[in-house]
């Protein structure tokens, strides 16, 4: 699949849940984003964050629930 355009992500971001993931392996934490919904502030937000990545729900396909990386428009599904 390939990576979503800046369009679809700041789409996404306005309506859909958005996913702080914190850390990485064991350590790894996941918190709902409760900020204001737009692409320029959930990246403002990430630049104060070292080792967060901001994940928005996209839809669902085979039973599973996908999200795109707001920082690279990478799809992936959340564990």
């Amino acid at each position: 699949m390939s990576a979503a355009t800046l369009d679809q992500i700041a789409q996404k971001v306005r309506i859909n849940p958005i996913v702080i993931v914190i850390g990485s392996g064991e350590a790894t934490r996941s918190l709902r984003y409760r900020g204001k919904h737009t692409l320029h502030a959930v990246l403002g937000f990430l630049r104060n964050q070292r080792e967060s990545r901001a994940l928005v729900y996209s839809h669902r396909t085979n039973g599973q629930m996908l999200w795109i990386d707001v920082q690279t428009g990478v799809f992936c599904d959340l564990h």
